[in-house]
C-alpha cells in the first residue's frame, strides 16, 4: 500500500505543476492517472473482499483451519479414492474435510482411470498426463 500511496503523492504534485503552469495537457495526463489509480484500487479492494469471504467460508462453513490436516498423509502415489477415504476414516480423521482441505491445498488432485475415481499428487498427475498427450486422453 506504501506504493499506491507514493503513486498517489506524486500524481498530487504533477497536478500542482499543471495548475502551477497552466498545461492543459499535463492536467489531462493527471486526470487519467487519477482514473487509473482509482480502478487499481477498486480491483484491490475487491481482491480483498474475496479473500476475507473465501477466509471466513473456509472457517465457518467448511470449519477448515490452514495447518488443521496437516496430519493428514497426503497421497504419494495415485490411489483409489474409496480406499483413501477408508483409510482415512480408520486413523480417526473426518474424510471429507481432509478431502476438502487436500484438494483446496492444491496437496492433491483427483483423476479418473478406467472408470475409477483416483487421488493423485499433483506431480503423478502431470506425469500421466505428459505420458498421455496433451488433454490427458
Amino acid at each position: 500500500m506504501q506504493f499506491l500511496t507514493r503513486l498517489a503523492r506524486s500524481i498530487e504534485q504533477l497536478d500542482r505543476l499543471a495548475q502551477k503552469y497552466q498545461d492543459d495537457e499535463l492536467r489531462s495526463v493527471v486526470a487519467e492517472l487519477y482514473k487509473q489509480l482509482t480502478t487499481i484500487i477498486n480491483l484491490l479492494e475487491k481482491l480483498y473482499a474475496i479473500y476475507t469471504e473465501l477466509d471466513i467460508v473456509m472457517k465457518t462453513d467448511l470449519k477448515i483451519e490452514p495447518g488443521l490436516y496437516l496430519d493428514t498423509e497426503a497421497p504419494t502415489q495415485p490411489e483409489k479414492l474409496a480406499e483413501f477415504l477408508s483409510r482415512l476414516r480408520a486413523e480417526g480423521h473426518d474424510p471429507d474435510r481432509a478431502l476438502a482441505y487436500l484438494l483446496g491445498a492444491g496437496v492433491a488432485q483427483l483423476e479418473l482411470r478406467d472408470g475409477e475415481l483416483y487421488i493423485v499428487p499433483p506431480s503423478a498427475l502431470r506425469a500421466s498426463r505428459g505420458a498421455r498427450g496433451p488433454g490427458g486422453r
